[in-house]
C-alpha cells in the first residue's frame, strides 16, 4: 500500500537554487489514491479499471497544475482564498446532506408498517375496463348537446349493465361518433389509486362487478367496470415505501435545518427581493466541487393507460391524465 501508483516525473524539482514550493507533490502512493477516491465516492461500488485509470491521469494533471500555481504563490492570493473558503462550504453543505441521505437510507420495519398501515388505500388494487364515449364527433358530424351526450351515456352505460360485451359497445359508441377506425381496447388492466384522472377516483371504492356511472370532461365520457379487487400486501410495495420514507424524512429535516434561521438582506443594499434560485454556476463564481449532492429517487410513476395508435379517432380520451 506504500508503493507509488503515480509518479510526476519532473515535479517538485527545484529551480534556480530554490526549494519545491510547500505541498508540492511529486508521487501518490496507492493508500493514498484510494483514500482519496474513496472520500469522493458516494457509494460502495466497486470502480471498474478504466473509469480509475481515467480519474487517475485526470488528478494526475490536475496536480500538475496546483504545483505550477503554488509556484507562482498563487495559494497566497486574497481572491484564491475566498474562493477556498467558498468551496469549502458548499463541501460542507453537501456532507451535511449526504449525511442525512445516509442516515435516512434504511427506514425501520416498524416505520414501514406504520406508512402502509396509515396509507392503506393507496394500496388498493382494482382491474378495470373503461369504455369511453368521444364528445368530439370526426368529420362534419355536429356535437351533440351536453344532454344529448349525457342521456346517450346513460344509455350505453344501461346496455353494460344488462350484460352486453364492453368492447362491441366501445365499437359501437365510435362509429356512432362517425369514426371508422379502430377504438380503444377496453381493457385497462390493474391500476391503484392516483393512476386515473382525479375526479375518477371513486372507481377505487367500488366492488368487484360494479359498473360506475359515467364520468366526463371536455373530449369524453367514461364509465368503468371493477372486474377485481385486492389489497396489495406490504412485502409488494415496501420498497416503493422505503424510498418514499427515506426522501420524507431527509427533506424534513433539511428543511427543520433551513428554517430555523432566517436570512436578513439589507434592502438599502441588495435592493428589492427577487425570487429565488438554485445556486449553481455563475460567470466568475466557482462551481460546485464534487458535482451536486444526491437525492433520493422518486417513487415508480403508475402505469400510463394503454393507448391506440389510431390518428385518425381521440386516443383513449383521459388516458394522458394522471
Amino acid at each position: 500500500m506504500t508503493e507509488a501508483v503515480i509518479t510526476l516525473k519532473g515535479a517538485c524539482e527545484a529551480k534556480s537554487g530554490s526549494t519545491p514550493p510547500a505541498g508540492c507533490v511529486s508521487s501518490l502512493t496507492r493508500a493514498q489514491f484510494e483514500k482519496l477516491t474513496s472520500a469522493l465516492q458516494q457509494n460502495d461500488k466497486p470502480v471498474p479499471p478504466e473509469v480509475k485509470q481515467r480519474f487517475a491521469r485526470q488528478y494526475a494533471k490536475l496536480l500538475i497544475l496546483a504545483d505550477a500555481a503554488r509556484q507562482l504563490g498563487l495559494e497566497n492570493d486574497p481572491r484564491v482564498l475566498e474562493i477556498f473558503a467558498f468551496a469549502q462550504n458548499q463541501i460542507l453543505a453537501q456532507s451535511l446532506d449526504q449525511h442525512y441521505m445516509e442516515e435516512y437510507a434504511h427506514p425501520s420495519d416498524q416505520q414501514t408498517q406504520d406508512y402502509y398501515n396509515q396509507n392503506i388505500k393507496k394500496y388498493t388494487e382494482v382491474t378495470l375496463q373503461r369504455i369511453s364515449i368521444p364528445i368530439i364527433q370526426s368529420g362534419n358530424k355536429p356535437k351533440p348537446s351536453d344532454e344529448e351526450m349525457k342521456a346517450y351515456a346513460v344509455k350505453i352505460r344501461e346496455r353494460w349493465v344488462a350484460g352486453e360485451d364492453p368492447a362491441k359497445l366501445e365499437k359501437e359508441v365510435y362509429e356512432h361518433a362517425g369514426y371508422t377506425t379502430t377504438s380503444p381496447d377496453v381493457n385497462l388492466g390493474a391500476r391503484r389509486p392516483g393512476s386515473l384522472p382525479p375526479t375518477h377516483e371513486k372507481v377505487f371504492e367500488m366492488k368487484a362487478a360494479e359498473i360506475s356511472e359515467p364520468f366526463n370532461d371536455a373530449a369524453a365520457y367514461y364509465i368503468y367496470k371493477v372486474l377485481t379487487v385486492r389489497q396489495v400486501p406490504l412485502s409488494e410495495v415496501k420498497s416503493s415505501i422505503e424510498t418514499t420514507l427515506q426522501r420524507q424524512m431527509y427533506q424534513d429535516k433539511i428543511k427543520q435545518i433551513t428554517e430555523s434561521v432566517t436570512p436578513v438582506l439589507d434592502e438599502a443594499y441588495f435592493g428589492p427581493e427577487v425570487p429565488e434560485q438554485p445556486m449553481g454556476m455563475r460567470p466568475g463564481m466557482p462551481g460546485r466541487p464534487g458535482g451536486p449532492p444526491m437525492r433520493p429517487p422518486a417513487p415508480p410513476a403508475p402505469p400510463a393507460p394503454p393507448s391506440t395508435s389510431n390518428s385518425s379517432a381521440p386516443a383513449n380520451p383521459g388516458a394522458a391524465q394522471h
